[in-house]
């Protein structure tokens, strides 16, 4: 991938640097650790930073994750990506997003509705019934708007606490959550391809199928291909089982986060 870097004299420079993609389960760490690359003066004046940008979600999952050596290590890899000169330009792709959303919606309900009423039980929710009530909210906020629900004491409403907390802002994605991270445009992209990129011959869906791994996974695989990466980066053991014929294909499997950062 072209991208521009600033070289030692100050001047931006146009250079061809290798691409990692970043699955799913690379870009769920990535989320969950933002903010806490930034030295804690960085919120001095700010009040609580983990609740404005995440609400109470965010405050209980940090502090378990900073005691996380894998999650640290991950946090290492923000830092790099954000304002390093990094060798390799880390990108994924917009499967990535939908299936952070996913994540987001139901990990988001699970932990407000626990931490706001005790609902224990809804922890042993599965995902069609979290979808059954993200729907009746989601369709109560589309009929009634939140202005029935706004509460004039807090400036707010509960409906737009519960999609603060289980609904992902692009503009923060962008600019926050994902910082440091391309989301590719997959343009062209089909299967059979017409062209093969770099000479590099195709991933064949069917082993990958044959081997176990789901089609979202499959779909990760044919992206980083067809936008050319070379190297493809997931904390999903399910990878390390097809990872020769990944690397058939020309790209290299990165499964920790220490692999990451030694191509950075």
């Amino acid at each position: 991938m072209i991208r521009s870097v600033t070289t030692s004299n100050g001047k931006l420079q146009k250079r061809f640097l290798p691409a990692i993609y970043f699955d799913t389960s690379v870009i769920i760490d990535y989320w969950l650790t933002e903010g806490m690359e930034l030295p804690p003066e960085a919120f001095n004046g700010r009040g609580d930073w983990a609740e404005i940008s995440h609400g109470p979600v965010a405050t209980v999952m940090r502090d378990l994750l900073k005691s996380d050596k894998r999650i640290n290590k991950v946090v290492e890899i923000r830092k790099k990506a954000m304002f390093d000169d990094i060798k390799v330009t880390p990108v994924t792709s917009h499967v990535s997003l939908w299936e952070l959303q996913e994540w987001n919606a139901e990990a988001g309900f699970k932990q407000l509705g626990a931490e706001i009423s005790g609902a224990i039980f809804l922890q042993k929710k599965g995902k069609k019934e979290i979808g059954d009530y993200l729907k009746t909210t989601y369709m109560q906020w589309l009929e009634e708007g939140d202005e029935k629900h706004h509460d004039q004491k807090t400036g707010t409403s509960g409906l737009q606490l519960l999609s603060n907390a289980t609904w992902i802002n692009d503009s923060f994605a962008g600019a926050h959550g994902l910082r440091g991270i391309i989301v590719a445009e997959t343009l062209n992209f089909c299967w059979p391809p017409k062209k093969s990129r770099n000479r590099r011959p195709f991933p064949n869906p069917e082993v990958f199928a044959y081997l176990q791994i789901g089609i979202a996974d499959i779909f990760h695989i044919l992206l980083a291909h067809h936008l050319g990466c070379q190297y493809f980066a997931s904390f999903d053991s399910d990878f390390r089982r097809c990872q020769e014929f990944i690397e058939e294909v020309g790209m290299s499997l990165l499964s920790s986060p220490e692999e990451i950062l030694s191509i950075f």
